[in-house]
């Protein structure tokens, strides 16, 4: 019987007209109730649901960078960020993070506004991307890269993976509505 009505659900899912919303909807619909209602099981079996999207977690995709938007940002764009933890301390007053994007690190410093990320800016070498007058903390020569409230420094040699993070972060969160 069961086997029989996951048939009819997996024709009605071919029949018709193809690539419907509603036709989605109702087979998607059909094989969870089918699911739930397995004989094998003492007790139903709930029908699996999605991930908490990301404004379910406070984290945003307009205005203001935050840690989860970069990463989101970055994983889209086909990394894999890895946090290993704090960033170099005495470039900027703000604490920052630490990714491995596969041989590459990247430190991103989120600054509470464009206007303090902007200042913080003026007041570094950002060729060496290291106050000036010191010396610069960074293994090899970095990429300074900036977006709203965000300071990115790369260090990587890699020409084509410094334009892809480049690409990734200076596209930007949208605008927030004024």
């Amino acid at each position: 019987m069961i086997v029989t009505l996951a048939a009819w659900v997996a024709l009605g899912a071919c029949g018709g007209e193809s690539g419907s919303a509603a036709d989605s909807a109702s087979s998607a619909t059909a094989a969870g109730a089918v699911t739930a209602k397995r004989a094998d099981s003492a007790a139903p079996v709930a029908p699996r649901t999605a991930l908490p999207g990301p404004n379910a977690s406070g984290c945003v995709s307009e205005g203001d960078w935050q840690a989860c938007s970069v990463e989101k940002r970055l994983t889209d764009a086909g990394f894999v960020p890895i946090r290993k933890g704090a960033s170099p301390a005495g470039v900027f007053d703000v604490a920052g993070t630490t990714y491995a994007l596969g041989p590459a690190e990247l430190s991103v410093y989120l600054f509470p506004s464009a206007k303090a990320r902007a200042a913080a800016v003026s007041g570094i070498d950002t060729v060496a991307v290291a106050r000036r007058g010191s010396a610069s903390p960074w293994s090899m020569a970095p990429t300074l890269i900036t977006s709203n409230n965000l300071v990115g420094i790369l260090v990587s040699d890699n020409g084509r993976l410094i334009e892809r993070v480049q690409n990734a972060i200076t596209a930007g969160l949208p605008s927030a509505p004024r």
